[in-house]
């Protein structure tokens, strides 16, 4: 340990550097309160937002769709960008945002790195094909010491080393064509064990937009999202986006960029628009995935996590196949629009969940299924509604409902109404909720965003919820409860001050199957100084209270040459939290395309450092070192068999190289 604090402390005297968090690493924070269950494909939102934000903003011709589709925008700044325009006109300037009602310091920073004025700023859009870029991105990361399935004397030992390595390549022609390309390989998985490529995983996708009434052609893995999510949802942004934004920030058809090897289609879409205000969308799929099959070869679940490790888990690889097809058409006017979504599915096996009492309303003894569904959005005046009612083959139904109402430039709230019924069943919805299915579900949210004063941002929420019938591990209908409240405080010179706290009420069962209601609190204080100069840091003191208490303090220091380019973070966390139940999610700065976000529960010590060195204008390389060491006295790290680590000490190394041409 003292020697790793001589090698930080060379670090610190040998270079100075800065720090600029991405945004997306700032975002993350909104996704430590997201259930352990919610799947988010953090690198896939990653790579489509700076996708929009490749060419800028250009503040003048930029529509209210493309703001909505970034989720650092609250929707009282882009209804203040959307003003002015239409006030003045035009921007003449940039610096004119400061006068633009509803914007925060956080909003506004933001759009002072992206926005610009085509008049003004050399930054133009380019749709030719002949400005063709690629860039090319090698990862590498392990785990030391070797956990034990690597061990040869295990039962069912990984079958290949302990790196986990992927590469991708994409390539754009100017704003008509987009491909990219992905190749990964899991920690514990081996090259040349299947029979269809050097890798476990492997993707590709090309694209071509704007071509005459073609708005989009996608041929190869994509993702769909209609509506608010009630039959084909793509990334939910949780509850705390939803205060003053979209439930679901982007709707169509996108490309799969990211090495997740789980929520994705295979095929082709296209997104078509005959006129004006109606846009067509219209997508087809088949592609082998992973599955628990039973001895009559039905299906029993689907296996989500991409692992192919061992000779078990291999077996499960490509065990089964869907075939799904479907679309929406939507009608566009200036103040609400319309639109109708319908999807069929069908598996080559009988889908056959485990008997259980909570799951008797899952489609079963069927190979097939489809949804179907009507959205709306409406506008009128100070008052957004936008709502989907769906169905599905089983009988079931569910319905959201989003009311978003600014009373001024200062103040807003959102309600959001969902009835989701036990036997409704839709494999790829993904609409606003308390679970990670849209079933057996009906509460309202209702959250409030405010500034009071110009360096003063408040917002929270309260969301009450049911369930009529049973849910994992708890055996009879239950309710529960979830509120949040955070005050940020600009104090001057990029530095705030954020106090959060957080109730969430839920129902448990104990060792006698008695349902009883349990609350857990969170605290959280978190200062941040991002001068944008040589040196920034950020503090964060975190305490929860369930059946015990649990809580952790970090502090982060970055730094950055003043050319740019080289800079470094350091991150130095304890954490005491004894019980599982008390465990703390905190997100950290990661090389570029990896997103951290690791649990703290026990007693230790957390450290954390990145680099990067930005070697020529085109190549640069990142490396993290992460390591925790426990200090309550236990000889293992982990309880699953295969996952243990010996000791007391685990530490992660990660590389990661970009070229560019």
């Amino acid at each position: 340990m003292r020697n790793s604090w001589i090698i930080i402390f060379l670090l610190l005297r040998s270079i100075v550097f800065a720090n600029e968090e991405s945004l997306i690493e700032n975002y993350m924070e909104e996704l430590e309160d997201v259930d352990d269950e919610t799947y988010v494909d953090v690198e896939q939102m990653a790579d489509e937002i700076t996708e929009l934000l490749s060419n800028g903003i250009e503040l003048n011709s930029v529509d209210e769709s493309f703001l909505k589709k970034l989720p650092m925008l609250g929707q009282n700044a882009i209804n203040g960008i959307l003003r002015h325009r239409e006030s003045y006109r035009r921007f003449y300037s940039i610096y004119e945002l400061k006068n633009c009602d509803g914007i925060n310091e956080t909003e506004l920073d933001f759009l002072k790195q992206y926005a610009y004025i085509s008049d003004c700023d050399s930054v133009k859009r380019d749709d030719s094909f002949n400005q063709i870029h690629a860039s090319l991105t090698s990862f590498a990361g392990r785990i030391y010491p070797d956990k034990s399935g690597y061990k040869k004397d295990v039962k069912n030992p990984y079958l290949g080393n302990p790196w986990q390595t992927y590469l991708k390549l994409k390539v754009t022609a100017g704003s008509k064509m987009f491909m990219n390309f992905s190749m990964e390989e899991d920690a514990g998985e081996r090259f040349f064990s299947t029979n269809n490529g050097i890798t476990d995983y492997t993707s590709a996708s090309i694209e071509l937009r704007n071509i005459k009434m073609i708005d989009k052609i996608i041929v190869g893995d994509y993702h769909v999202s209609f509506g608010q999510g009630l039959v084909m949802g793509g990334y939910n942004l949780g509850k705390s986006n939803c205060i003053n934004g979209e439930i679901l920030s982007y709707e169509g058809i996108t490309r799969h960029s990211s090495t997740s090897e789980y929520g994705y289609l295979r095929g082709c879409g296209t997104m078509i628009s005959p006129t004006k205000r109606l846009q067509i969308n219209s997508f087809f799929s088949h592609q082998k995935i992973d599955a628990n099959l039973s001895d009559s070869s039905s299906i029993n679940s689907f296996k989500t996590d991409g692992f192919h490790r061992t000779d078990g888990e291999l077996a499960k690889r490509k065990n089964a196949e869907r075939e799904m097809y479907g679309g929406n058409i939507k009608w566009k006017e200036k103040k609400w629009s319309i639109g109708i979504t319908g999807v069929y599915y069908k598996y080559n096996h009988l889908l056959t969940p485990n008997s259980q009492p909570y799951n008797i309303f899952r489609t079963r003894n069927r190979a097939d299924n489809y949804n179907a569904s009507v959205d709306y959005k409406i506008k009128v005046r100070n008052v957004q509604l936008c709502g989907e009612y769906a169905k599905s083959a089983d009988g079931g139904f569910a319905t959201v409902n989003h009311a978003r109402i600014h009373a001024n430039s200062r103040m807003s709230f959102s309600l959001v109404q969902r009835l989701y019924t036990p036997d409704y069943n839709a494999d790829f919805s993904n609409a606003f909720g308390e679970n990670s299915r849209n079933q057996n579900e009906r509460g309202m949210f209702i959250g409030a965003d405010l500034l009071p004063y110009p360096h003063i941002h408040i917002r929270g929420y309260i969301d009450v919820y049911r369930f009529d019938w049973l849910k994992y591990q708890v055996n009879e209908p239950s309710v529960g409860s979830d509120c949040m409240a955070t005050i940020e405080i600009g104090l001057g010179y990029n530095r705030k001050l954020t106090a959060k706290y957080r109730k969430h009420t839920k129902s448990l069962t104990d060792n006698n199957s008695h349902v009883f209601e349990k609350e857990m609190h969170i605290w959280r204080l978190t200062y941040k100084n991002e001068r944008r100069t040589t040196i920034n840091y950020k503090t964060i003191v975190e305490a929860n209270k369930l059946f015990g208490w649990g809580y952790v303090a970090a502090q982060d220091l970055s730094l950055s040459r003043r050319n740019k380019r080289a800079n470094i973070s350091i991150r130095y966390a304890y954490f005491n939290a004894a019980e599982y139940q008390n465990r703390i999610y905190l997100s950290e700065k990661d090389v570029t395309g990896y997103f951290s976000m690791p649990v703290f529960y026990g007693e230790g010590h957390h450290v954390g450092v990145t680099a990067q060195w930005k070697i020529t204008p085109r190549l640069q390389i990142y490396a993290k070192y992460s390591g925790l060491f426990y200090t309550d006295g236990r000889e293992q790290i982990g309880s699953q068999t295969n996952e243990i680590i010996d000791g007391n000490k685990s530490t992660q190394i990660r590389f990661t190289m970009v070229f560019s041409m």
